[in-house]
């Protein structure tokens, strides 16, 4: 244990590495993320293989992996295997309080295996089950996106920024560069969401010394900060975050009371029906957004379970009712950025809305009557807004930048870091909303006698008693000097790197002993490196697979397309009788039917897929070369 002993000093560190473009900006969210690149003095966004600017962080097993827009559109018929709102799980542990919260409103198997959070997929009985790590499933969506960033910009992506939640603690902020890391990419920088919208918002449309504050409501956090910003300078002046805080949360709420109108209605009890909860959450999900601009959603459902039909007529005022809670905690959480803060509610200028859920207009409500002096700027939400900000941040990085485009970017710690003394006190080194990269040192002293080691616990929080703060880690330091207690005088530093990463380090100044302690790589329920490289290599094979898979089903539904269109057209439209159009055409009907029914399957293979494609052309060329020989004997 450790005795507080003398003052206090800081190093302030701000070297900046540049790196090779293209840097990719990030938005890696609960619900949907997305991909950007700055080039030609502008920021575009990078659209998926079907148009769409941001793609559902929704990843699904079928024997392969599919993720995005198709692993959403399969969720309802395969709800054990799809996999979502897994950034609620990043960095934590399988005993954390959390994970027991989120996964009881989750259709599939979150459990525990080594230590890590693991995901169990549903297999045929024939077929052993598969465990996947949550931080493999989650690089699958990052792996996704580089490659719609390698594909649009024809050159390979290695390097990105990646926007994360205000609250995210050094364990959570390492497991996302691991899981850059599996995906193939390198992480130069990551950004909190708020900063990234501020960014983005401040290089468009301020021109003066303004005083912002972003409230950025997404899918599975409310993360806000008080920014000051200018032209090329912004300086964090507060923050506030609620990690499980987000869409999804009004979304089942909205779940829970449909399945007690169920029940009450029909005595059926849908708590624990996978297939029907699904369907229920994606129409609460539409509900909510209709109930943005409308005052009525109606909610209907053929065949929710079978033989039974769903519909239920949705009221704005019913929506706001039920999520009471959810709003009560978005007042709570922005009164608590004010709290300890010097900035005042009257001295924000501007109040930016970001992300989804800021469209609720309960939540516009809460905020325009908090911010009464303020300008709210709500007409230009933008899901993108925090991809944007991390893009233009990306830029700013590159080697090849003109020094003119560089700005200064000013961020501050969300928590307090400090050590444990003998008292079981919390000692604080580093002060919630210190600026960073920075240094900061106490020294300290033993309490017994001839005391050779110490132990050093670090916790970070805002309570006085460590019991009431999070241990994110332990380390020793041996070799002090041997004397009576109180006269060794030992060093703890604490350093936070550009990514508000914490390092530790203990120095007797007599003995010159030292210890020192990288709290994101030596938590023991993280990856190791031999972990992250052996998922990397796993990732490029399945990728590999996968896309072997995808490619022989587009190649399917390609040629269906292909002779569907031919027999419209003369080409064999007058060439064929009726009898052998109907043939072709049933053939075809077949075939499509075989290729819905089974493209999600888990037992479907990429063999079963080559051999029906195979099989296809080969009874129309029958049909074809059939009428080729009659017409050659009609010729004779």
């Amino acid at each position: 244990m450790l005795f507080f002993f003398l003052g206090l000093f800081s190093i302030t560190q701000a070297t900046e590495e540049l790196y090779d473009y293209p840097i990719i900006g990030i938005d890696l969210g609960t619900t949907y993320s997305s991909v950007c690149i700055f080039r030609d003095d502008k920021v575009e966004i990078i659209p998926n293989e079907y148009g769409f600017k941001s793609t559902p962080t929704v990843v699904a097993f079928n024997g392969t992996f599919l993720i995005g827009e198709e692993a959403k559109e399969q969720g309802i018929i395969n709800p054990q295997n799809t996999f979502y709102d897994i950034k609620r799980l990043t960095g934590r542990t399988y005993l954390d309080p959390n994970v027991n919260r989120v996964k009881k409103g989750l259709p599939f198997t979150i459990m525990q295996e080594n230590d890590k959070i693991c995901i169990k997929v549903s297999q045929p009985r024939n077929k052993s089950n598969k465990i996947f790590n949550i931080d493999y499933i989650q690089a699958k969506v990052l792996t996704k996106l580089k490659n719609i960033a390698s594909s649009y910009l024809g050159v390979p992506v290695k390097n990105a920024v990646i926007s994360i939640p205000i609250g995210f603690n050094d364990i959570q902020k390492q497991a996302t560069i691991d899981i850059a890391e599996i995906a193939g990419l390198k992480v130069v920088r990551l950004i909190s969401e708020p900063n990234a919208a501020v960014i983005a918002y401040g290089r468009d449309y301020v021109t003066e010394k303004t005083n912002i504050f972003v409230f950025d409501f997404g899918g599975g956090t409310l993360d806000i900060a008080a920014t000051i910003v200018t032209k090329q300078k912004f300086e964090e002046i507060d923050n506030s975050s609620e990690m499980n805080l987000g869409g999804e949360d009004f979304d089942f709420n909205v779940v829970k009371y449909l399945v007690d109108q169920i029940y009450n209605s029909t005595g059926m009890n849908l708590t624990d029906h996978k297939k029907a909860n699904q369907a229920l959450k994606i129409e609460a999900q539409k509900a909510k957004e209709t109930l943005s601009s409308q005052e009525i959603a109606h909610i209907r459902i053929s065949n929710l379970i079978e033989g039974y039909d769903f519909q239920y007529n949705l009221t704005r005022e019913k929506f706001e009712e039920v999520n009471q809670d959810l709003f009560d905690r978005v007042i709570s959480t922005i009164n608590s950025t004010f709290i300890v803060s010097e900035t005042q509610i009257e001295d924000i200028d501007e109040v930016i809305l970001v992300g989804g859920s800021s469209r609720i207009p309960k939540v516009q409500e809460i905020v325009e009557k908090r911010f009464v002096h303020s300008k709210i700027i709500k007409d230009r939400i933008q899901d993108e807004l925090v991809c944007i900000g991390a893009a233009i941040l990306a830029n700013s990085l590159t080697k090849q930048l003109e020094k003119q485009y560089r700005f200064v970017e000013i961020k501050r710690t969300a928590i307090s870091y400090g050590v444990e003394t003998d008292k079981e006190d919390m000692n604080i080194i580093i002060p919630r909303l210190s600026r960073y990269p920075l240094v900061l040192s106490r020294f300290y002293t033993t309490i017994e006698d001839y005391q050779t080691g110490i132990s050093i616990n670090i916790f970070q929080g805002e309570s006085e008693f460590t019991e009431y703060n999070e241990k994110i880690g332990n380390f020793k330091l041996s070799g002090i000097q041997k004397a009576t207690k109180g006269v060794p005088e030992i060093e703890i530093t604490f350093a936070l790197n550009q990514n508000g990463m914490l390092t530790a380090t203990a120095f007797d100044l007599n003995t010159k002993s030292s210890s020192q302690l990288a709290i994101q790589i030596k938590n023991k329920k993280r990856l190791t490196q031999e972990d992250i490289d052996n998922l990397r290599k796993e990732n490029e094979q399945e990728e590999k697979l996968d896309r072997e898979k995808i490619q022989t089903i587009s190649k399917l539904k390609k040629y269906h397309m292909q002779f569907l269109n031919d027999i419209k057209k003369s080409k064999y439209k007058y060439a064929l009788g009726e009898s052998q159009l109907y043939e072709i055409k049933e053939i075809l009907n077949t075939s499509s039917k075989w290729l819905e029914d089974n493209r999600y399957k888990l037992q479907t293979t990429t063999q079963d897929f080559q051999n029906e494609l195979q099989n296809l052309k080969n009874s129309l060329d029958k049909i074809l070369n059939r009428q080729q020989l009659r017409d050659s004997n009609q010729d004779l």
